[in-house]
């Protein structure tokens, strides 16, 4: 009994960790989902089908714009040329906000133009306003969110990525320019799936932990019922 209640308390305290961040992500998740739906703005470039630079709400236009040429397709070659630049964005062909700097992919006309770095989206919010959102990617593990919503209103969020969790719309916005599979509080379901992981641990240790302390319950419940069960002494 003592083996299999160290053996379960053990294999449930290195599992545990893991298996509450799992849950956690599975129910912000939920959440997220019910009240919120993040559109992708289709572009109306021929043959850019990778979102819009450009949208509309309540009458005011919000567009991404850059210093770097637009460069035209050339048949029979690559047309994957980069260059560092600034991208910024503009309400009404106002500037919003500070430039970020961006990998620019001159022959681009949608939003993999600023892959990784500016993405152009609009916010479903069942619960409030619908608003289009810029998010960017500052580098060094920050981020900014520009939300415009129909009556003009801007707003500006500026956090790190520790911080995306509060509130978690936040990891929902910021996925696109992202550069890795990111969750909304932890990363913990975001790693490529092998035997050990999550399989082994802490899926299968968790459980196995569960089982060797109901042994031991059982265990336990058993030899109490013993020690209580009464005596009968034989006459001498």
């Amino acid at each position: 009994m003592r083996a299999a209640l160290i053996i379960g308390l053990s294999l449930l305290g290195i599992s545990a960790p893991p298996l509450f961040l799992m849950a956690r992500e599975v129910v912000i998740g939920s959440v997220v989902a019910e009240r919120y739906a993040v559109e992708r703005i289709v572009s109306s470039e021929k043959g850019m089908e990778g979102g819009a630079l450009r949208a509309e709400i309540g009458g005011h236009i919000v567009e991404l714009v850059d210093n770097r040429p637009v460069l035209p397709d050339e048949p029979f070659k690559i047309n994957d040329d980069r260059e560092p630049g600034s991208v910024s964005i503009r309400v009404d062909d106002r500037a919003v906000s500070n430039p970020v700097a961006a990998i620019i992919r001159l022959h681009r006309r949608d939003a993999n133009r600023y892959w990784g770095y500016v993405y152009l989206m609009r916010l479903v919010d069942r619960e409030g306003p619908e608003r289009l959102v810029v998010a960017q990617n500052l580098g060094q593990g920050e981020y900014r969110t520009v939300s415009v919503f129909a009556d003009g209103n801007i707003i500006e969020d500026k956090f790190s990525y520790g911080a995306r969790c509060s509130p978690p719309v936040r990891a929902e916005l910021i996925r696109s320019v992202v550069p890795h599979p990111s969750g909304y509080c932890s990363d913990v379901l975001q790693v490529w799936p092998s035997l050990f992981y999550p399989i082994l641990y802490p899926w299968f240790s968790g459980l196995m932990g569960f089982i060797s302390l109901g042994l031991a319950g059982a265990l336990w419940r058993r030899q109490r019922a013993r020690e209580q069960r009464p005596r009968f002494e034989s006459d001498a």
